[in-house]
């Protein structure tokens, strides 16, 4: 997953121009479950870059076994520090690493598919498409959206529960991907 090349770098990466919010420590460990209890997801947002890990990186590690269709998900985050340790893998991952820079685009028409959520009390939403059969399915798309009438500030914190819904709401929509087809 990470670049061991990258191992010894202390470069540092400014906060503001990240997708997910890596805290303010070193990182923040982000856990995705369905229900808020059967984690499928586990991700490494780096301000700093660390041990074989870049700044400015959203490492991803992906429970296959999970990936069901669920109507509630919460993410929950942690800030760290470069000596805490390390999420582990999971016996059956999925892994993929996104730049966490931001570039949000207004959406004109979504096409894309898979489970949307809202979240309980933002105008957030995120799309997860799952592709394959178990125990070897995969996340194929993870689109965040936030609703606002100018452009989204190029990081937030997608932190609570969300619930399932059939469509985004009215209004102006902006969207950016950690994983895209």
């Amino acid at each position: 997953m990470p670049d061991e090349k990258k191992s010894h770098e202390t470069s540092f990466f400014h906060f503001l121009s990240c997708q997910l919010d890596p805290g303010l420590k070193d990182w923040r460990e982000y856990t995705i479950a369905w229900y808020g209890s059967r984690t499928f997801a586990k991700i490494i947002a780096t301000r700093v870059a660390f041990l074989a890990y870049d700044a400015g990186k959203e490492y991803w590690l992906v429970d296959k076994t999970m990936l069901t269709n669920a109507t509630d998900l919460v993410i929950q985050g942690d800030d760290m520090n470069s000596t805490d340790p390390l999420p582990t893998a999971f016996a059956n991952t999925q892994e993929f690493v996104a730049d966490c820079s931001a570039s949000w685009t207004v959406v004109s028409t979504d096409l894309t598919t898979g489970l949307l959520y809202k979240h309980a009390t933002e105008d957030y939403y995120v799309r997860i498409a799952i592709t394959g059969t178990a125990p070897n399915k995969t996340i194929s798309t993870l689109r965040w959206y936030q609703k606002k009438n100018t452009t989204p500030a190029a990081f937030f914190d997608p932190r609570g529960t969300y619930t399932e819904v059939s469509a985004l709401g009215a209004g102006t929509i902006w969207y950016a991907d950690s994983l895209s087809p």
